[in-house]
């Protein structure tokens, strides 16, 4: 038997302590708050938030500059825990510019919500939670927002191959924005 039978796994996704994803080919990369522009009604509030950390996320990609459909990457995003003028902190979102494509979403650590929106009339939000399991149709755009008090860590397997459209949701944001007041969260249509 050959000595390199047994191998160590590519990657390791931890699903207790911080969640993180370590292992080859991992890549890591962040988003300041102050570069969210276009994102939060209030944009001048950002301005307090200096280079204060949004969110982080780290990629397994074996075929990083390969985008041939079919071609999977694991991801998690980790969504820090703030308010931008009680406007609940989220990622910036995104369509996929290969509407084919699915997505799914698993809540590892953290609470909040996912935003689907088809881009006209069709919108809803569903729970993240540790052990929450989201399929995202390549129809819908989508978001992550924290509503809790600590990080929001949600994992992903996607096809690189879809490349994300985040233009359209700066031109055209989401209906509905979602605020924290006194610990009770609020949805506010944005027409």
């Amino acid at each position: 038997m050959r000595e390199d039978f047994i191998r160590e796994p590519k990657g390791i996704q931890k699903w207790w302590e911080d969640c993180g994803l370590s292992g080859q080919n991992v890549v890591w990369r962040q988003k300041k708050i102050s570069e969210l522009k276009g994102i939060y009604k209030n944009e001048d509030a950002l301005v307090a938030f200096g280079d204060r950390l949004a969110y982080r996320v780290a990629n397994q990609n074996f075929h990083r500059t390969d985008y041939v459909k079919g071609n999977l990457q694991w991801g998690v995003t980790y969504l820090e825990a703030y308010c931008v003028d009680g406007e609940c902190s989220m990622t910036h979102g995104h369509f996929h510019i290969d509407r084919d494509c699915d997505e799914y979403y698993y809540g590892l650590q953290g609470e909040g919500f996912l935003l689907f929106w088809d881009g006209a009339d069709e919108f809803y939000a569903e729970k993240v939670f540790p052990g929450s399991l989201h399929y995202i149709s390549g129809k819908y755009a989508h978001r992550i927002i924290n509503s809790g008090e600590s990080v929001l860590a949600v994992a992903a397997c996607s096809l690189p191959a879809t490349k994300q459209d985040h233009a359209v949701i700066e031109q055209k944001p989401f209906p509905f924005r979602c605020y924290k007041r006194n610990g009770e969260i609020r949805w506010v249509g944005e027409g």
